[in-house]
């Protein structure tokens, strides 16, 4: 098979999205106490570490392939160690997979900062992978229920998620919810003083990565150099819109603007664009982006 440009960028694309997840751990390390940062930080390092293991494994195997349970999954030992991919171009879109299951998996532990011992994140990851982001991955995009010509589909429309609304941030906002629900608060949330991020230019610079990593995220299933135009267009500026918006309602409601709520407002613009990158214009993307968004009162930004 010759190595094409279509090939490379895909290859850079997967590394982009890569790059995003020790992003998310700056980004998340700078919000919470420093005291913690190390913890927070190592369950996005962690979370890459058992992905990628597990992808090998039996991941890319339930994320696509021969359906099973009625279509919930696909069979997790069709593929198992990569087995069949080796010399096809199937293994590219593999690597391009992977990054997305581990970023996923780290977007949750932001929500459970300073409640979750690192062992029991780790139990967490194995599980969530396996049960949840897997077969919904596979239902989504893989051929399962919810692709074209799926029970789900038919019953209810195939979902709009050119790049991973559902399947990532709808997904790993869920699975957030859930444990916090289960968790409750911090222990002393509200109370002390050590509430405050530790480190707000770490903040800045995570979400400055993220940001650049998303142009993998988005513009990488591209299918034609006019789409890519697109999805690069609307992922610039619908961040860019929803910072200036977030900063807008800072000054009205608190009389200053912050750089958290500037860093906040961008991935708030990102994950808005991203099922939606490739099915609306520069307009709509500012339209759908600059919605002002009511953030926790700040007293320490």
């Amino acid at each position: 098979m010759e190595l094409t440009a279509g090939h490379v960028w895909t290859l850079v694309a997967a590394g982009l999205v890569f790059f995003m997840t020790p992003g998310l751990a700056l980004f998340y390390g700078g919000m919470t106490r420093a005291k913690g940062v190390l913890n927070m930080m190592m369950m996005s390092f962690i979370s890459i570490a058992i992905v990628a293991v597990v992808w090998v494994l039996w991941g890319a195997s339930m994320s696509s392939g021969d359906a099973i349970l009625g279509g919930l999954v696909a069979d997790p030992t069709a593929s198992f160690g990569l087995h069949g991919l080796i010399g096809s171009e199937d293994l590219l879109g593999s690597a391009f997979g992977i990054t997305f299951a581990i970023i996923t998996v780290a977007l949750i532990s932001g929500a459970i900062a300073d409640r979750t011992k690192f062992g029991s994140w780790v139990v967490f990851t194995l599980v969530w992978i396996t049960a949840v982001y897997f077969p919904l991955s596979f239902m989504v995009w893989g051929g399962g229920l919810w692709s074209e010509g799926g029970a789900l589909a038919e019953m209810f429309g195939e979902p709009i998620d050119f790049a991973g609304g559902l399947v990532v941030h709808i997904n790993a906002g869920v699975a957030a919810l859930v444990l916090i629900l289960l968790i409750g608060a911090r222990k002393g949330f509200g109370k002390d003083s050590g509430q405050r991020p530790h480190n707000l230019p770490l903040v800045m610079l995570g979400a400055a990565i993220l940001w650049f990593g998303w142009f993998g995220f988005n513009v990488g299933a591209a299918a034609t150099a006019e789409q890519a135009a697109l999805i690069w267009t609307n992922t610039l500026v619908a961040p860019a819109a929803a910072m200036l918006t977030w900063l807008l309602t800072e000054k009205i409601r608190d009389g200053h603007a912050t750089s958290l709520g500037a860093a906040s407002g961008v991935v708030a613009g990102l994950v808005a664009i991203t099922p939606a990158c490739a099915n609306v214009s520069p307009l709509g993307a500012i339209a759908l982006a600059a919605v002002p968004v009511c953030c926790p009162r700040s007293p320490w930004v």
